[in-house]
């Protein structure tokens, strides 16, 4: 994508203070992420007020929309992993932003780095249901009931958990590559019809170009929900390693 859409900024500016650095530009997006999503929260805490407005306004409004999700999926238990769902939602929703602007990348379009955070949200609700129910009542819940099925449900429910951090990897990663693959199509094309001798393709340059805001739009669309799609199954998890049925 990179060829398509030009040199990104990050990428650029490696480049010229740190050549030859070995960490992928990927990375170094997820950790701009991290570091706004960072920003954000400093600044909506540094002033706050009774009656929240700017910066502290959208805080408290993601803050509760993530709150109400918690309770509907876990309960009142759920709070206390209220900062794990919230930091999630952000840094993904962030993530996933990053590659609307120009000369930047989302780097949930990455596979490794998504794998890393399903591998966390798969992990975790193993070591939370291991603590509620003991090593005992954790085991006893892959076989049953009924328990004379025990075999078979031993195998459905291991495929099960291999299955959660795949899922969850491929689901983020094929939306937000298909985002930045339509994006950049759309740059392909009016960088083509414009400096083409066709007087055909030079009156088509006005399409993509008006249809670049309509995708940008979708893109935020689709960026949202699947930070909250990614958010919501790591509550499911959470709810069922605490919640026996």
């Amino acid at each position: 994508m990179e060829e398509i859409e030009g040199p990104l900024f990050l990428t650029l500016l490696v480049k010229r203070f740190w050549p030859g650095c070995p960490i992928p530009v990927d990375l170094l997006f997820m950790w701009l992420a991290v570091l706004l999503v960072m920003v954000f929260a400093l600044t909506a805490a540094i002033r706050c007020r009774l009656r929240p407005a700017g910066a502290q306004n959208a805080f408290e409004m993601i803050l509760d929309a993530v709150a109400d999700f918690t309770l509907k999926f876990i309960g009142k238990d759920g709070f206390r992993f209220l900062p794990l769902f919230f930091t999630l939602f952000l840094v993904i929703l962030f993530s996933n932003l990053l590659g609307l602007i120009p000369g930047f990348k989302s780097p949930t379009a990455n596979l490794n780095i998504n794998a890393g955070m399903a591998l966390v949200v798969a992990i975790f609700p193993q070591y939370v249901a291991i603590r509620h129910r003991g090593i005992l009542g954790y085991l006893r819940s892959f076989c049953g009931p009924p328990y004379w099925l025990a075999p078979l449900f031993i195998i459905i429910r291991v495929i099960e958990q291999l299955a959660r951090p795949l899922s969850l990897t491929m689901r983020l990663f094929g939306n937000i590559m298909a985002k930045e693959i339509l994006l950049g199509i759309l740059v392909y094309l009016m960088t083509m019809f414009f400096f083409s001798h066709d007087i055909a393709s030079r009156l088509l340059f006005p399409v993509p170009f008006l249809m670049r805001p309509l995708v940008i739009l979708l893109g935020v669309l689709v960026s949202v929900i699947q930070a909250l799609v990614f958010t919501s199954l790591s509550m499911i998890y959470i709810g069922e390693a605490i919640h026996e049925h």
